[in-house]
């Protein structure tokens, strides 16, 4: 059987010139919409320590009554307004960006011919930290990516094992949480330490592959240098175990050469405020409930939830379902007091309801000629609702989101945009000091941001939950 031979085995070959192709063809998703979805509910570049705003739950009704016009008695009992002040804790979200010296040297002495490297890095540490604020929207407060249904048999093989995640509407977090590379670090429910068996470097699990349809993620173990941990013969992780992103503040008893005995400070069973006791932006996974949580001091009950139409026996979705949730809303908060011009979901969902739209009159398609974007709209009484398809989205949840018809929103996003931390001499970059003393020849540089999201009238926003898709 003949064998290829490359041209440069010949003596001469090696002078042969090396073509490379223009460009860099990104392997993953670049996509931020819902960053700047968030950004439309922004309202300053808060530096703040907490925002505190206040509720009314109740007019006081009991004190009106109909009185016997024929008989002398008292007026009726007083009750005044039930109005109550909660406090929102600003949370601070950080990045990194990194280049070897010697391109960094480069770059600021031949910029057409080395900048590209450096604009690249910037640019993806961009469009990431802006993915990671459209993920925690839809997250709940807690930091946590994902959790376990089930593992598969660790494949020492290959090093690497398949996690099924729950995908209920009460999970913590969903696939769609978790990013190709990203590392992970798992932990039980109660927050203790769930380590792998055989190694004493293990680091963390990086994500090698997600599948949504399957519910699944594929993961590798590491070491703190990035190379595949191979001395580990079992993970151990179970049904329930919940994953972290490493770095989490949450994670406590960190060691950079052996993670094995890392726990969390979060008790998932017993959260006192998904506002603040986590560290990542609380999002719409708690913003919008009706389970009794409380989210920056407001109880998700009664008055103060969100309107929540739960599907039985796992109904596939479907447009009479979104014609109900939103004729609920209104007679919650009146019909006048909103626009509704949002249906957020995933795009499982947003497939399934294409299906509805060929039988469904109420279903329109938009062409906007300003952001030359089309796509398909429900209509309600006065509202259109344009449908917005979120990888970030639980599978089985879908949320109609309001803004008020005065300017006022229900959602406001509190954040500065994202800075350069300046070093001595207001540098940009600093060398990148080196874990045996001195510093490394590497630059790097660093950003930050503050962030909150508040919701001020949860029974606003409609969420449909519980159901499946085709």
């Amino acid at each position: 059987m003949a064998t290829f031979q490359n041209i440069n085995q010949l003596p001469l070959g090696d002078l042969i010139q090396i073509v490379f192709s223009n460009g860099v063809r990104n392997q993953i998703s670049e996509d931020y919409r819902d960053f700047e979805y968030v950004s439309r509910f922004r309202i300053s570049d808060s530096m703040a320590r907490e925002i505190r705003f206040m509720l009314q739950t109740s007019f006081g009704p009991a004190a009106i009554q109909y009185r016997n016009p024929g008989a002398r008695s008292q007026f009726p009992a007083r009750q005044q307004s039930t109005i109550s002040e909660h406090t929102a804790k600003i949370k601070e979200a950080a990045a990194t960006i990194d280049v070897e010296y010697n391109l960094f040297d480069r770059a600021r002495k031949s910029p057409e011919r080395y900048m590209l490297p450096l604009a690249l890095e910037i640019q993806n540490k961009s469009i990431a930290g802006k993915r990671r604020v459209a993920a925690d929207f839809h997250a709940d407060g807690t930091g946590v990516i994902c959790e376990v249904e089930s593992a598969a048999a660790y494949d020492t093989a290959n090093d690497e094992q398949v996690i099924t995640l729950k995908s209920s509407a009460s999970a913590h977090g969903h696939v769609g949480l978790a990013e190709y590379g990203d590392l992970l670090i798992c932990v039980q429910p109660d927050g203790s330490a769930r380590g792998p068996s055989g190694s004493t470097n293990f680091y963390a699990y990086k994500v090698l592959d997600k599948n949504r349809e399957s519910n699944t993620i594929k993961i590798q173990p590491i070491s703190s240098d990035g190379s595949v941990d191979t001395d580990v013969s079992a993970t151990n992780i179970a049904a329930n175990d919940v994953f972290y992103r490493v770095g989490d503040p949450a994670l406590v008893g960190v060691n950079t050469s052996d993670n094995s005995s890392v726990t969390s400070s979060l008790d998932l069973s017993n959260i006192s405020d998904y506002g603040s006791d986590g560290f990542a932006m609380v999002g719409l996974d708690s913003l919008a409930t009706a389970d009794g949580r409380i989210v920056n001091g407001i109880p998700m009950s009664g008055a103060t939830a969100a309107t929540v139409k739960t599907l039985s026996n796992n109904e596939t979705i479907d447009s009479k379902h979104i014609q109900q949730l939103l004729s609920q809303v209104k007679t919650r908060v009146g019909s006048s007091a909103y626009r509704w011009k949002n249906m957020t979901m995933s795009p499982e969902a947003h497939d399934t309801l294409i299906d509805s739209r060929e039988a469904d009159r109420r279903f329109q398609t938009v062409d906007d000629n300003k952001r030359g974007v089309k796509f398909f709209a429900y209509v309600h009484g006065n509202d259109v609702l344009e449908t917005f398809a979120s990888e970030f989205c639980k599978p089985s949840k879908l949320y109609i989101l309001p803004e008020a018809s005065d300017g006022k929103k229900v959602l406001e996003f509190w954040s500065t945009d994202w800075e350069t931390v300046k070093g001595e001499g207001l540098n940009d970059w600093h060398l990148n000091p080196a874990a045996s003393g001195g510093y490394e020849e590497a630059m790097v540089s660093f950003l930050k941001t503050n962030l909150q999201t508040i919701c001020c009238h949860p029974a606003a926003i409609g969420v449909l939950q519980g159901f499946s898709t085709i």
